[in-house]
């Protein structure tokens, strides 16, 4: 007499519990897909991008009129002092740096062909004096450690592209466009500057008569 196993049995309602927990346990992880995509997103270091605010101060410091500052343009002293250490509107960068720049491109045609080149080539001069700081290669700069810098390359700026080389009419009307006074923290540098460059014996003359009286 042979025996036979007996099939299994599975009642149609056990079907319909299983067929359900299947669609409840897929339903749950298509749920949690679109989650796990965020927190992965949100879970990635920021270092990967730059967001807007970052990516503007980043170009800004970085951009070349910070590192090399064009000829006859003086947004170097807005874009890349001034944004940085913000003086205001008395400090060296707006106050003397922005203001005689312009002031001596909106009135350059009171100067020779001559006086124009230097003038052009001494703007140039003072700012890339401060393109340490305009980038941030030179560290702890103060409004005060700024301006104390770049009073202090005025005399220096001015006499080596040619100051002494320049006709009268030149010297005079730099005086009157820009008021030597002003731009020189101290008088007695800029007359040592003249006095030890050759060629300048005129100039130190002149200039000496514009400081004094």
């Amino acid at each position: 007499m042979s025996s036979t196993l007996p099939k299994p049995y599975i009642s149609s309602r056990l079907v319909q519990q299983l067929l359900l927990t299947v669609i409840i346990l897929c339903t749950i992880s298509l749920s949690l897909t679109p989650f796990k995509l965020q927190s992965s997103i949100i879970s990635q270091p920021r270092t990967s991008r730059l967001w807007p605010r970052e990516l503007n101060i980043t170009s800004r410091v970085t951009s070349s009129i910070c590192t090399n500052p064009p000829l006859d343009n003086c947004a170097f002293y807005a874009d890349c002092l001034e944004s940085q250490y913000h003086c205001g509107e008395a400090g060296y960068p707006i106050g003397y740096g922005e203001h005689f720049c312009e002031k001596f491109g909106a009135q350059r045609g009171e100067l020779s062909e001559r006086g124009q080149s230097w003038m052009l080539n001494t703007m140039h001069c003072l700012q890339t004096q401060l393109v340490p700081e305009a980038t941030g290669a030179t560290v702890g700069v103060t409004c005060d450690s700024l301006e104390k810098k770049a009073f202090e390359s005025h005399a220096g700026c001015y006499v080596k592209n040619g100051l002494c080389t320049l006709p009268l009419t030149d010297w005079l009307a730099i005086v009157h466009i820009v008021g030597l006074k002003t731009l020189f923290e101290s008088k007695e540098a800029f007359l040592a500057t003249l006095e030890a460059e050759k060629g300048c014996l005129k100039a130190y003359l002149f200039f000496l008569g514009d400081l004094i009286f």
